[in-house]
């Protein structure tokens, strides 16, 4: 039975729709959560999966929970380990390599469309995604893409919406794994917060066809994290 561990950040960012997922597959997870005290082990199965959180990268100092995931995200990267790094995952997995995380121009939350570049079409991940679909954002943090990363899929405001190092590390800056109860959660805890920055954030319109939009995302996430789980 293969085994994943999954470093959380924050209690209402879990792992939404991979966790049925995951059950149905038979992999085994660990679920960690270092920012309450939880102890990153030497070994960490046979994949790692990195969930988003309301911090940045560059506030490492504040977390000192975040050093010690980046130190095993170095050494997963060096053992070729299978990652999966979804928002805040995907820029930990970003800098972990070599990337710079900053702050982006304009916040991007909700439903917006991304689409994929020429190599995410062809990635073994995207084979037979549309070209261009709608995912759930929640972010307002970007990053430049290490050397030996490959820009599958960009948006309108963030060009670094899904990439891949080497051949088993992906970064999701986007949320596939969304559920309609987490969507529910996140808008009654912060979305409110981000609407004085500006940008295309219209809070009031993020639950609107919240169910089929959920729906119809949850069939691209089977799709692609299948697709994930069997690189264990």
């Amino acid at each position: 039975m293969p085994r994943v561990t999954c470093f959380q950040h924050v209690e209402n960012e879990g792992l939404g729709a991979l966790l049925p997922l995951l059950k149905s597959k038979e992999i085994k997870t660990q679920v960690l959560k270092p920012f309450k005290g939880d102890a990153i082990p030497d070994a960490l199965g046979d994949g790692l999966i990195v969930l988003g959180g309301p911090m940045g990268v560059y506030e490492e100092k504040q977390y000192p929970w975040m050093t010690l995931e980046l130190e095993a995200l170095r050494k997963a990267l060096s053992n070729s380990l299978p990652i999966l790094g979804v928002c805040l995952g995907a820029q930990m997995l970003s800098h972990a390599a070599g990337g710079q995380v900053y702050r982006g121009a304009l916040p991007e939350i909700g439903w917006h469309p991304l689409a994929l570049t020429p190599e995410g079409r062809h990635d073994p991940l995207l084979l037979d995604v549309p070209p261009e679909f709608t995912a759930f954002h929640w972010h307002n943090d970007t990053f430049t893409l290490p050397w030996n990363a490959v820009r599958l899929a960009s948006s309108g405001y963030y060009p670094n919406q899904i990439f891949k190092i080497n051949r088993s590390a992906y970064g999701f800056q986007c949320h596939l794994e969304i559920t309609e109860d987490m969507a529910k959660s996140w808008m009654g805890s912060g979305a409110k917060s981000f609407t004085p920055l500006g940008g295309p954030v219209r809070p009031e319109r993020v639950l609107e066809n919240l169910s089929s939009n959920c729906e119809n995302l949850r069939d691209l996430a089977v799709k692609i994290f299948t697709r994930f789980f069997a690189l264990l």
